[in-house]
């Protein structure tokens, strides 16, 4: 698993943002949500570091439910649903699971077959935030560094994929970026913001005809903008999903130099 991890969004789930979370509320039992209730906590990245492709690919992977697993697919649910922007989703409550909202019990054959410890042990969802200066991470197991933790919990608490060597830089590079000190702090892009600069990630896929990759990041990104639909920013993200789409079908086809061109569209 690795470039070649496909993530699946239909155009028709961004039709509008309920039509988005109707597929995902059917595999929830009632009275659950994984959306963060008002206004999301701001997402607070070190000032001191520069805002590399990778942490951008680890942002992308972070906010998208195949990292997870098949459960979370279904669900509609990532690492972002829990840690919203890095932080806490206050308003997280899956039910049977969640004794209060911002709590969860990851301990449940909910997300895997066999995975059972028979107790009800929701626990308080963390923060992230300056996660790169702890010693030791987990609760109910602890381990030495956080690539063990972040592998502990996709492929053992949820059932994930195996993630590869260059998924797993780029996770832990956002994860260490997020932040927690002074006001000083640099953003990637307004949550309410399209001009998002994803673009960057795909120049040199396109420079080295490396299709496979250019195809994942078409999955990952369209993906992300579908969770940013609203009334006001549909028809732009629609727009620019049919940019990308275009240029997949350029790359596919072999016409690099017309997906080159796709890009240069969307850096506008």
């Amino acid at each position: 698993m690795g470039w070649d991890r496909r993530i699946f969004l239909p155009i028709c789930l961004v039709a509008s943002m309920a039509t988005s979370w109707v597929v995902a509320e059917d595999w929830l039992p009632p009275g659950s949500t994984t959306e963060m209730a008002g206004v999301k906590p701001a997402e607070l990245l070190d000032s001191s570091k520069e805002i590399t492709n990778e942490i951008l690919l680890g942002r992308l992977l972070f906010r998208s439910p195949s990292i997870l697993g098949e459960k979370a697919i279904r669900i509609g649910m990532s690492c972002d649903s829990c840690h919203t922007n890095g932080h806490v989703n206050t308003s997280f409550y899956i039910e049977g699971l969640s004794d209060r909202p911002g709590r969860i019990d990851v301990s449940h054959r909910f997300w895997q077959a066999g995975f059972e410890d028979n107790v009800d042990n929701p626990i308080d969802i963390p923060s992230l935030r300056n996660i790169q200066s702890k010693t030791k991470f987990g609760t109910q197991v602890i381990l030495p560094d956080l690539s063990a933790f972040t592998r502990h919990v996709i492929s053992t608490e949820f059932a994930g994929p195996l993630v590869s060597e260059d998924e797993m830089k780029a996770l832990l590079s956002y994860m260490s970026s997020l932040d927690i000190n002074g006001l000083d702090i640099s953003y990637i892009y307004a949550e309410t913001g399209i001009d998002s600069p994803y673009a960057s990630l795909f120049m040199n896929p396109i420079k080295v005809q490396d299709f496979q990759r250019i195809d994942t990041l078409v999955d990952l990104v369209r993906a992300d903008l579908g969770r940013q639909v609203t009334d006001d920013t549909l028809e732009e993200i629609k727009a620019r999903i049919r940019l990308l789409t275009s240029l997949r079908g350029a790359a596919a086809a072999g016409n690099y130099e017309n997906a080159a061109a796709f890009l240069d569209q969307l850096n506008r």
